[in-house]
């Protein structure tokens, strides 16, 4: 078993140092769930790449991010450090380290699951992204909404003019429904019945990244589309609890 010293999770924390990014929160999740201790440190956003680019880390092939957060950083037990980025070698890094419990990753109902999430949870992200500047410091803001010109060929300002919130959630919501009656078709309250695992883990964390960025209205809108999202999210919740870094955002009033 690793100490708290063997796994460092990277990540970009807000401005008041807290966990908001979704793709980080799914792993602090699956972490959490297994009882695996950890390290958590910041990197501001335009420090990523001159954090990973002397590693043994493989970029992306993407010239504007050619490292992305989170990144998992190992020391093995030979004494070697292992770092990966790839969020399917993250999990099978962890199910290495600790097999028991399972993240289920590739169980028949998580692999449907993923062809399912991204049309289901696309228009909520799309108009839950451009907030994020909102709730970085100001280092990061600016890299942020830099890159994300680069890549969406417009500004962080525009971006939220054309997703405006009641449209993205008129989107989503038969999607999501949708999502939910599948749901149901196993008894739950998690995908693959009554035993979470990592695509539980992706439901939520995109849920508590909405709220993160202030969209708390968004948030409660989602949840109330279907009672199977609901009682998804609550059973995750309870997963979770005594985890420092996310335990807030499962807390009312946040």
């Amino acid at each position: 078993m690793a100490s708290k010293s063997d796994l460092l999770i990277f990540d970009n924390l807000s401005k008041e140092g807290k966990i908001w990014s979704h793709h980080v929160l799914r792993v602090l999740f699956s972490l959490h769930y297994k009882g695996i201790p950890y390290s958590l440190k910041g990197v501001e956003y335009p420090d990523i790449i001159s954090t990973f680019a002397p590693t043994t880390l493989e970029p992306k092939d993407d010239p504007i991010e050619p490292y992305e957060i989170p990144v998992l950083k190992l020391q093995t037990s030979t004494g070697s450090v292992r770092y990966e980025m790839n969020i399917s070698k993250i999990i099978q890094a962890l199910e290495e380290l600790k097999p028991e419990p399972s993240l289920r990753f590739d169980t028949p109902r998580s692999v449907e699951y993923r062809t399912r999430f991204g049309p289901a949870f696309a228009p909520i992200l799309q108009l839950a992204v451009g907030h994020v500047p909102r709730i970085l410091s100001e280092r990061s803001t600016v890299a942020f909404c830099e890159k994300r010109k680069l890549r969406w060929g417009k500004s962080v300002e525009q971006w939220v003019e054309e997703h405006p919130i009641q449209e993205g959630l008129a989107i989503a919501e038969p999607r999501i429904r949708e999502l939910g009656d599948w749901l149901e078709a196993v008894p739950g309250p998690f995908i693959d019945g009554d035993s979470p695992g990592y695509a539980d883990f992706t439901i939520t964390s995109l849920l508590v990244f909405v709220k993160a960025v202030g969209l708390s209205d968004v948030f409660e809108a989602v949840l109330g589309f279907h009672p199977a999202i609901r009682g998804l999210y609550d059973a995750v919740g309870l997963t979770q609890r005594g985890n420092v870094w996310c335990q807030y955002l499962f807390e009312d009033g946040e």
